[in-house]
């Protein structure tokens, strides 16, 4: 038969802070998604971040990287460096995007904002299967 244990020191302490907080809209998505983790739903975006370059390409590798809804630019060591993202419906934009500064160095591939293993060799190529599908 077993016995209830008694409560412990900090089960008997009052509640300071409620366990899970009604509205989360202040939170950014960043801690939203450390500390209610699904509960506020994000699109699935793959993402590039590219230097500064020269030459014709950057100004358009550019304009592409800006119609991204996430669209970030970073201060660097050698200069700027540039961040965007696509959703499976703006396909095309990043296999655009990829096209033109595939072959600079340091360029890296971001799956849902973060480095995985294999994102360029696997999650690209999974992601040029949405570029038919493209409204």
């Amino acid at each position: 038969m077993g016995r209830d244990r008694p409560p412990d020191f900090a089960e008997r302490l009052p509640r300071v802070v409620p366990k899970e907080e009604a509205d989360i809209s202040h939170l950014p998505d960043e801690m939203a998604d450390l500390l209610y983790p699904g509960r506020r739903p994000r699109p699935f975006r793959l993402g590039l971040r590219f230097p500064a370059f020269e030459g014709a390409a950057f100004e358009r590798a550019l304009a592409l990287a800006r119609r991204s809804p996430v669209y970030r630019e970073e201060g660097g060591r050698d200069g700027p460096w540039h961040y965007a993202a696509f959703e499976a419906t703006e396909a095309r934009s990043l296999r655009d995007l990829f096209e033109l500064v595939r072959e600079q160095p340091g360029m890296g591939v971001l799956v849902d904002g973060k480095k995985v293993p294999y994102a360029h060799e696997l999650w690209l190529p999974l992601f040029w299967i949405f570029v038919s599908g493209e409204a």
